[in-house]
């Protein structure tokens, strides 16, 4: 099992007790809720999440790989307390990390557009319905950004998020309303 002091990026982990009770508990918060739609990341940590709080919906997980977390590269397992995987650790590891990400990793510019052009192809789609997404944390750094039309360059700067934090926007075009951030109040 991957720890949490790991970069995960694209590595897949099973959830942990911990994850498997966050999850249950979303499920049940959710309950009784009307969504149209579930959508999750590929990544089983977020597909088994996605399964849990779809059976308390009655909704399958739709998986998009647009939705999954950013590929780090030979970052990926790698601790995180010697440096962060979007540069911001010690300043002597950045250079470093920024060739590793630059030579086998997935650059920011093709991770941000990967992310808006899921997103865009989903609210398109289910335009008018209600849609929930089970997402990692890079992933709603950006579009908490986006949708609110906010400048991308500051998604590093959002969170941390909790695991099965609840964030909701709701459409106010051309730009959405955020109704709550990281909400973990029933964690």
């Amino acid at each position: 099992m991957i720890s949490k002091k790991l970069i995960h990026g694209t590595l897949d982990a099973p959830l942990s007790r911990k994850g498997l009770r966050d999850s249950q508990k979303a499920a049940d918060y959710f309950r009784g809720n009307h969504f149209d739609v579930l959508y999750t990341s590929t990544l089983g940590r977020a597909m088994h999440t996605a399964t849990i709080i779809g059976k308390a919906i009655n909704k399958t997980p739709i998986p998009s790989e647009g939705l999954r977390e950013r590929h780090y590269g030979i970052l990926e397992g790698k601790s995180m307390e010697l440096f962060e995987p979007d540069g911001t650790g010690a300043w002597y590891f950045r250079p470093f990390v920024d060739l590793a990400l630059w030579l086998t990793g997935e650059s920011e510019h093709k991770f941000i557009e990967r992310v808006i052009n899921s997103i865009e192809e989903i609210i398109i789609k289910h335009e008018g319905q209600h849609i929930i997404a089970v997402v990692h944390w890079g992933i709603l750094s950006i579009l908490s950004q986006y949708l609110q039309g906010k400048p991308l360059d500051g998604w590093r700067n959002i969170g941390p998020w909790t695991a099965c934090g609840v964030t909701e926007l709701i459409s106010s075009n051309p730009h959405w309303n955020l109704i709550r951030l990281n909400d973990d109040s029933y964690l």
